[in-house]
């Protein structure tokens, strides 16, 4: 700015040549020659002073001169697509977005998005996301959820999966939930198939509350499909799958939903029978383990007593000095009338046989096992000889 503005001064402007002496020179001082020597026009270092002191305030009027950069100033409602955006307007955009107009740019790359725009509405979410001084209110977290959507339309699957997470790490959405869902089935990464099956699983819980009848349809294939995919790679590690099952398995149960303990049963059913085709019945490993109580779990809430007490003889096998495990087999003998087995088992507990160590309250709820079988099996005894 100030080469050209002293080449204006230089050209443009027909400066006296005048000698330093003359008195008449008009910016000359009429006291003395300190003052003189320095406002005379001819002077080099006047001239370089006077063109940088020009260029500072001519300057400082095209940074600050344009109506879009003054306060009150609605500049958000000014933009135009088809117009040039420079460093100053940009700059004053963001001190207002700070200022909380997070809103009006939503609103903005949702008009864009709609028009089918998408590297524009794009641009517009980022730049808010970018002004905004909170990326957990809820202003943002509705324009993350846009731009994961925007992000699909452009098939830039990983930047919509990232930001699904960034939603999905503050507040559970379902649209968080079912667009991360689809980026990771769009883009095929079968290391991230666990998360994304997972994530439909939990649409699938809402039901069509969540997505909509023809979007549900959708999420119950991607998480079929994910679901065995994934699955596949843990084929040859029972304890991961196990693992797998069981944590799928207690999803489903802590939605306490009836339907979903029945699916959960399946998991659990999908683990044991895997280890057991592998011939590694290896039920005493801490996965394989926790698959089967909370399979046991599962059929004492269903009321499913034969299942239980198929599962509870697995567990005994396994570890047969457990009273805890006995007295559950005792439990479902009685709800399956199996009131001699019942009796048996209920005599091993309270008399400590077999090397079984149980608690005194243990032994207690035995001998209350063995007091109602014994009349049982009394009543049984008294109708096969036809006794009144």
């Amino acid at each position: 700015a100030q080469y050209y503005y002293t080449h204006i001064a230089w050209n443009h402007f027909e400066l006296p040549a005048m000698d330093s002496s003359s008195s008449s020179a008009p910016y000359h001082s009429s006291g003395g020659t300190g003052g003189g020597a320095l406002l005379r026009p001819s002077s080099p270092r006047h001239l370089k002073w006077l063109c940088t002191i020009l260029a500072i305030v001519v300057g400082s009027m095209m940074l600050l001169g344009p109506k879009e950069a003054r306060l009150g100033e609605n500049l958000v409602h000014e933009h135009r697509e088809d117009r040039i955006y420079f460093p100053h307007e940009k700059f004053a955009a963001i001190l207002k977005l700070r200022g909380g107009d997070l809103e009006s740019e939503k609103n903005r790359g949702n008009a864009l998005f709609q028009q089918g725009k998408y590297d524009q509405a794009k641009e517009v979410y980022t730049r808010a996301l970018n002004s905004a001084s909170d990326r957990k209110d809820e202003v943002a977290l509705a324009i993350l959820r846009n731009r994961a959507a925007t992000n699909m339309k452009l098939g830039d699957y990983k930047g919509a999966i990232k930001d699904s997470t960034e939603v999905l790490d503050v507040k559970i959405c379902n649209k968080a939930l079912l667009r991360r869902a689809m980026a990771i089935d769009k883009l095929g990464d079968l290391s991230m198939y666990e998360m994304g099956y997972r994530d439909a699983r939990k649409l699938l819980m809402d039901g069509e509350g969540a997505t909509g009848t023809e979007t549900l349809r959708e999420v119950k294939r991607l998480e079929e499909k994910m679901r065995k995919a994934w699955r596949a790679t843990l084929m040859d590690d029972c304890d991961k799958l196990c693992k797998n099952c069981y944590e799928d398995a207690k999803l489903n149960i802590e939605f306490e939903n009836m339907h979903l303990v029945d699916k959960a049963i399946e998991d659990l059913d999908y683990a044991c029978d895997r280890i057991v085709e592998k011939r590694d019945a290896n039920f005493s490993a801490e996965w394989p383990w926790k698959c089967v109580e909370m399979r046991m779990q599962c059929h004492k809430m269903t009321s499913c007593f034969e299942s239980l007490t198929e599962d509870l003889n697995f567990m005994v096998n396994v570890s047969p000095k457990n009273a805890t495990l006995r007295l559950l087999r005792c439990f479902a003998y009685e709800a399956c009338e199996r009131w001699p087995r019942c009796l048996k088992e209920a005599k091993l507990v309270a008399e400590c046989q077999k090397g079984i160590d149980p608690t005194p309250a243990q032994i207690l709820e035995a001998q209350g096992y063995v007091k109602r079988m014994t009349y049982f099996v009394e009543q049984l005894s008294s109708k096969d000889r036809g006794d009144p």
